[in-house]
């Protein structure tokens, strides 16, 4: 079955939600379009990581689907925020079995791309997975990261309706941010949500997501798109944040130098 054929379910899944009221319709477009570019840069990613075959094309459909359950989550609740709603991984896995999806891809095929829905937004992959999951939730996540990078940085730096939101009822200031947000990044690690107060916040959450890429293509990405830079541009100039900014770009030049990891 032609990728074709699976975009157009996506796409007119997604329409289906529309309502014609301004705010709702912002937000299934918001996320509508953004499906479409992560199975882009997952595309890129297979592309030049050799990821070939079947597992490729599983490693597509779990990039195209991932936030299938974004929709029928956003009609009911009235918003992303997990928190105050559902997961939406899971809401993906549940989505797709409603579904009547493409022929194509066997039963056990479709189990794949389920799982690899669900633990897309997972805070830690399991490092033991299996392939030709682990590529498949690889590829996905990090696909997913880049385009985050592109729609916060892009929020943020627009004026914006009031009820269009992408980052959760956070303080906007130009120069402060959490110290325990940006100890956990310049460790190595990513934070919890709970943690998020300033917008600044949030750009040091996506500095961290740096560190858990799995290819190099990736990071290939987001450097030539200017997402880091634009990044730390954006983040206040003192040293705490030019040391994390060094540590940053040391990680992703050796991150582009290593061998594909498949």
């Amino acid at each position: 079955m032609p990728l074709s054929t699976h975009k157009k379910l996506v796409r007119e899944f997604a329409e289906s939600h529309l309502t014609g009221e301004e705010n709702n319709d912002y937000h299934i477009r918001l996320k509508l379009d953004h499906s479409m570019r992560v199975l882009d840069n997952g595309l890129a990613i297979i592309g030049n990581e050799g990821i070939n075959g079947r597992t490729g094309e599983l490693a597509a459909m779990a990039a195209l689907y991932h936030d299938i359950g974004r929709f029928p989550q956003f009609a009911r609740y009235a918003t992303f925020k997990d928190a105050d709603s559902v997961n939406h991984g899971r809401m993906g896995v549940l989505t797709l079995r409603r579904l009547d999806l493409p022929g194509g891809f066997t039963d056990h095929e479709w189990r794949l791309i389920k799982t690899a829905v669900g633990l897309h937004n997972v805070k830690e992959v399991n490092p033991d997975m299996k392939k030709p999951l682990a590529v498949m939730v690889g590829v996905t996540r990090d696909a997913d990261k880049i385009d985050i990078f592109s729609v916060i940085l892009d929020h943020l730096s627009r004026p914006r309706s009031p009820g269009q939101v992408v980052i959760h009822q956070l303080e906007e200031h130009p120069t402060r941010y959490t110290p325990a947000v940006y100890e956990a990044v310049m460790s190595g690690g990513s934070c919890d949500y709970a943690l998020l107060k300033y917008d600044k916040d949030f750009l040091l959450l996506l500095t961290g997501w740096l560190f858990s890429l799995r290819y190099g293509t990736s990071a290939r990405l987001l450097r030539e798109r200017g997402l880091v830079a634009r990044t730390f541009g954006m983040l206040p100039e003192n040293e705490e944040i030019r040391a994390l900014e060094k540590k940053v770009f040391r990680h992703l030049e050796a991150k582009e130098a290593a061998r594909p990891e498949g």
